[in-house]
């Protein structure tokens, strides 16, 4: 049931909310009718057209005030769209009210809001209505997530445009440069930029003691992701790298920094992850005798297996040798985590028979590029993602890079990776081979 209508709150709704809502605009034509009224009373007409027409061209002159009106002007016309928008999805309160902005910025997709939700609503409520939301405002999408520290707020994303898309929706847009692309010695101990979002924000992700699986089709990017992995492990002269790369070609620019590399040869393959398991079990040993129960940066190095094509190791047409890998590639993603040890796989087809879900739920990190089907999403990403409006198949075709990235504990974000060339990378090898002879004998377990 609403509120009775009463004297004081139809002024309240048809002439106070309105002007509250064009209080800025109100604000100005008072000022300038002010200063024409004042210049009337110096000068005349002329000066009351004088005075505001300054005012107008020092405002048009000054990039900072230009851009103070700029913004208070969008921000009017953003607040004005959130009202109406809210009222036509019938988010009002028995009291007329609505979730209000608290505070607004602009970003590449569009806007972000920090809205506050009035008493008798929820942010549930809200969330529940975005599509309704989205429509009136004639955007792509709106986005509602709770904030952690109060109830009564909500982070509210108004995505507008693709800013992946290239200029004008078309292709892909320009690759980014990694941050740490001309960096000196790095820690792999410290959270890694791997991508920016569809929001702008960027992306990192802190390895130590977490794995990492990337999937999708064929040129969707997962190598370029990878390798800013490997990068960040390249810079850090104490980690140790040993990897596996069926097609002998995506590692090969990374020879230089690594202790070991494994083709596709199956033995050697499986030989690699059994000398891995046992230096994991000397660091147990290690790590009891201390008594603690995960390895520290002073402890020794860290260790990244990276992998290229997981699937010639998993599905091998070697049944009994593709089922000894994998029992002892699930036993170092288990294990290996508390031990330094850091997985990082990518496959072109990710299908049960590669990514098995008792391999993948050990992930803390799952990179779901572009992917043909909503059931190879759900591969990398977990079973039920797809259904819940997170699936790769969604992906443009044209948007190399561009994936969805689950962190433990979280939900998929839309990203695209940063990209790094052959050129960066041989720059990149040879600053980590020059920083590995600086501290030779220095990195042992």
């Amino acid at each position: 049931m609403r509120a009775r209508l009463t004297v004081g709150s139809a002024v309240m709704l048809w002439v106070v909310r309105p002007s509250w809502l064009w209080r800025r605009e109100i604000a100005a034509v008072l000022i300038l009718v002010g200063l024409a009224a004042a210049g009337w009373w110096r000068r005349g007409w002329p000066g009351s057209v004088a005075a505001p027409v300054g005012l107008v061209l020092l405002v048009a002159a000054v990039p900072w005030a230009r851009a103070r009106v700029a913004g208070a002007w969008r921000a009017g016309r953003l607040r004005r769209r959130w009202d109406r928008a809210c009222r036509f999805a019938g988010l009002t309160t028995v009291n007329d009210r609505i979730p209000r902005i608290r505070s607004d910025r602009q970003v590449p997709a569009g806007d972000r809001l920090l809205v506050r939700v009035p008493r008798g609503a929820t942010v549930a409520d809200l969330a529940g209505q975005s599509d309704r939301v989205a429509a009136v405002l004639r955007v792509r999408d709106v986005r509602v997530g709770p904030d952690l520290a109060r109830a009564d707020l909500a982070h509210v994303d108004i995505v507008r445009r693709d800013p992946f898309a290239g200029p004008g929706g078309a292709g892909a847009a320009a690759p980014i440069v990694w941050p740490w692309v001309d960096s000196g010695q790095v820690s792999l101990w410290d959270p890694v930029p791997v991508a920016v979002d569809d929001m702008g924000d960027p992306v990192t992700m802190t390895l130590p003691g977490k794995n990492l699986v990337l999937g999708g089709e064929p040129e969707a990017g997962k190598s370029a992701a990878l390798s800013l992995v490997l990068a960040a492990a390249a810079l850090d002269p104490y980690v140790r790298i040993c990897g596996l790369d069926a097609k002998r070609l995506e590692l090969a620019l990374w020879r230089p920094v690594m202790d070991r590399c494994v083709y596709n040869d199956m033995d050697e393959a499986i030989t690699l992850l059994e000398d891995l398991i046992a230096i994991m079990d000397d660091r147990y040993e290690v790590l009891e005798a201390a008594g603690r129960r995960s390895w520290r940066r002073s402890d020794g190095a860290l260790y990244l297996i990276p992998t290229d094509e997981l699937r010639f190791y998993t599905a091998n047409p070697d049944g009994a040798a593709a089922k000894r890998f994998t029992a002892l590639a699930i036993d170092l993603a288990a294990r290996g985590r508390a031990a330094g040890m850091i997985k990082a796989s990518a496959t072109q087809k990710p299908s049960g028979d590669v990514v098995k879900t008792s391999y993948r739920d050990l992930l803390a990190y799952r990179w779901a590029m572009r992917c043909t089907t909503r059931d190879a999403s759900d591969t990398i990403l977990g079973a039920g993602w797809a259904t819940k409006g997170f699936s790769a198949a969604e992906i443009d075709v044209n948007t190399r890079g561009v994936g969805l990235l689950l962190a433990e504990g979280g939900f998929p974000r839309l990203c695209r990776s940063y990209y790094l060339d052959d050129h960066d990378i041989r720059s990149i090898a040879a600053r980590g081979a020059a920083l590995r002879r600086l501290v030779v004998g220095e990195t042992s377990i």
